[in-house]
């Protein structure tokens, strides 16, 4: 019997980004544990990953390609060999860039895997060549990401989590710490212990609100208005750090007039908060040196999701936390390191002056129906990394697309979701147990290495593997679509200081310093703003948003404004297809604020039905204090399947924007009734 322990990093889109050891035993894996001297990991994994061996080898892993012999979305298929399904996908895209031209080809994924190779390297690397269409990818974090740009420019790296124990009052607005960001919480409660406050801002009553020391409950949307009325506080009471503001910031003159317009009554009306909390809040802002704010994916997803953040991140200059060790704030911390994507994703491979082509994947709906723009529908589809058939806003309408006979659609997966169900050709695909990649982080600065522990089971490729061999299929001869997995890897290390790499190499994870620039100074009048014709100083609605098109009231009252936040079991739509996970997060439920419950006459328990402008699912109602009056939380992201009338929540949901970045608006207006 021989065991060794190869080192690893968990792929998926989470800001923990752990380093993992997976034992190996005869070649079998057979546990998956965290490193206990990495700093963030610190020798645990979330519930959602402690046993992902059990992925590796779960029994409905698919791992044989597959070729459709039913209707679209009937999951019919029968096993096929390498060699029919590649000439399959040869076919259906070259049909497609012969009859419609390579723009109505979409390539389709997202962060499944966020590893440099697996997740963004190889498959852009053959679009580019083919010159199809390119997916803007905005579905996670992009008002937010967007709003910190327009506030902080490049060198103005976003606060490091290792430090923010020496805050003396931390925030968690719109972050579930607890079971969003396991790995960062510790680091909340060292700040406690050091005689810190922790602070969570959230209209759910979650995990982190119930551990926090103080918990406002804004209505949600209005986390701007909130802000902003902070803002007045600080600037009334005198309590700005001027000398900040002159050194590191522009525009403060002009925030102040803009703060003064938001006086503590207009903000409480605007929150429904009261006027105290408000008021003590922006007290301990102005008392504390080192304040620290986390603001998490929940705060961005409503339409004025960019304002809103841009006045959050406000706070911190205002303040001059900036100054104080642990101080500042935290959307991502991506840009921590080298950029890579050109050498990754060889834009140079397009065809000289081919046209282009950008497709939001908010609005993957529309480009199905041909109304996304003047190009027509999408023709074929090359989905990985991703389960559009549930994460993906308006699922009626992108269900209606995939279930097109003309639509020619290959998934990379490991498992038959939703949306492969939908494909003409499914490839299976490797886990993270069985390929090479390096993982950077979107929440610390460490970049780690995930060496393949096993070899891949039954017939399944990683996706870096996949990609060459259709790029093969389709006489693709460019050298750079046949670099292997390794010359990726050096490809993408080119990017580090030799230190760094050796480091990475002899440990599997390593420490990145992002650039930092003294004299960049904070925009809180964004010029970036007015030019895209938007409010260049931050700015929040006065009340709730309208009902989104719904009559605003019938015989059963007012809509409801329905959340649909994180699983504390599953990440994203991934996990849910794991016994030991749905046993733990028992069922797809509805929680509503028993005011609400009674004046709809239902019961706990009893099956509902909850309908938006878009669409509508059956779902039990559980009733729960944590809940505000008037909004309705369902949690995501259960498959379709597992809902009594299959359509899951992004049923509710439309195709509508954000204010900036593209992001989508999950937040919206239903009628419930009971069935």
């Amino acid at each position: 019997m021989t065991t060794v322990h190869v080192p690893g990093a968990c792929p998926h889109d989470c800001p923990d980004t752990c380093a993992w050891t997976v034992t190996v035993t005869d070649g079998v894996a057979t546990g998956v544990h965290g490193v206990k001297d990495h700093p963030i990991t610190s020798g645990h994994l979330c519930v959602k990953m402690q046993r992902y061996e059990e992925r590796t080898y779960h029994p409905d892993r698919l791992l044989r390609p597959l070729v459709r012999t039913g209707p679209k979305g009937a999951g019919h298929f029968r096993e096929a060999s390498w060699d029919e399904a590649l000439g399959a996908v040869r076919d259906g895209l070259t049909r497609s860039i012969d009859d419609h031209g390579p723009l109505s080809v979409l390539p389709y994924s997202y962060m499944g895997t966020m590893g440099e190779l697996q997740g963004s390297s190889m498959d852009r690397r053959l679009f580019n060549a083919l010159g199809t269409a390119h997916m803007d990818g905005t579905i996670c974090l992009a008002a937010g990401a967007w709003a910190w740009g327009l506030t902080y420019p490049a060198g103005w790296p976003a606060t490091d989590i290792e430090s923010v124990a020496e805050a003396d009052l931390v925030v968690a607005w719109g972050a579930n710490m607890v079971s969003t960001h396991l790995h960062f919480w510790p680091y909340f409660l060292q700040a406690r212990k050091r005689g810190g406050t922790i602070v969570c801002i959230d209209p759910v009553r979650t995990k982190t609100a119930r551990a926090s020391d103080l918990h406002l409950a804004p209505r949600p949307g209005s986390d701007g208005a909130l802000a902003l009325g902070l803002l007045h506080v600080i600037f009334a009471k005198g309590w700005e750090d001027t000398d900040f503001l002159t050194e590191r910031t522009t525009g403060a003159d002009e925030l102040r007039a803009r703060a003064a317009e938001w006086p503590v009554e207009r903000a409480a009306a605007a929150t429904g908060l009261p006027e105290s909390a408000i008021t003590d809040l922006a007290t301990r802002f102005a008392e504390a040196k080192a304040s620290f704010i986390k603001l998490g994916p929940g705060a961005q997803r409503h339409a004025d999701a960019g304002q809103a953040f841009r006045a959050i991140l406000c706070l911190p200059a205002v303040t001059g936390a900036w100054r104080h060790p642990g101080g500042g704030a935290h959307v991502h911390s991506a840009s921590t390191f080298p950029a890579r994507a050109s050498a990754m994703e060889r834009p140079d491979l397009r065809p000289p002056d081919a046209p282009t082509r950008s497709v939001n994947q908010v609005q993957l709906g529309r480009a199905l129906a041909g109304t996304y723009d003047e190009l027509g529908p999408v023709a074929a589809l090359c989905i990985a990394n991703t389960n559009p058939a549930v994460v993906c806003p308006d699922s009626g309408a992108v269900l209606s697309g995939l279930a097109r006979e003309d639509l020619f659609t290959v998934v990379l997966e490991q498992f038959m979701t939703d949306t492969a169900r939908y494909a003409d050709v499914v490839l299976p695909a490797t886990t993270q147990l069985e390929h090479l990649d390096v993982v950077k982080s979107w929440g610390h600065r460490y970049l780690t290495l995930n060496r393949p522990a096993v070899a891949p089971r039954g017939e399944s490729r990683p996706n870096t593997e996949i990609y060459r061999m259709i790029g093969a299929a389709l006489g693709l001869e460019h050298p750079a679509l046949s670099d292997s997995d390794d010359a990726l890897l050096a490809t993408y290390l080119e990017g580090y200081d030799a230190e760094t790499v050796a480091q990475l190499h002899t440990r599997g994870w390593v420490k990145v310093q992002p650039a930092e620039d003294a004299r960049a100074r904070v925009m809180l009048r964004s010029e970036a703003m007015g030019r895209m014709g938007l409010d260049p100083l931050p700015d929040a609605p006065d009340g709730p948003a309208p009902f989104d098109g719904l009559p605003p009231a019938t015989g059963l009252g007012e809509p409801l404004l329905v959340l649909t936040p994180k699983s504390h079991y599953f990440l994203n739509s991934t996990a849910v297809n794991h016994q030991r996970l749905r046993k733990m997060a028992g069922e797809p439920s509805l929680l509503l604020a028993p005011v609400d419950a009674d004046a709809r006459e239902l019961a706990d328990g009893q099956l509902a039905c909850l309908r938006s402008e878009h669409g509508a699912l059956t779902v039990p109602v559980h009733r729960s204090e944590d809940v505000l009056p008037g909004t309705a939380v369902l949690v995501s992201n259960w498959w379709n399947r597992d809902f009594p009338g299959g359509a899951g929540a992004n049923a509710l949901t439309g195709q509508a924007l954000t204010d900036v970045g593209g992001a989508p608006r999950f937040q919206v207006h239903a009628h419930l009734s009971p069935i």
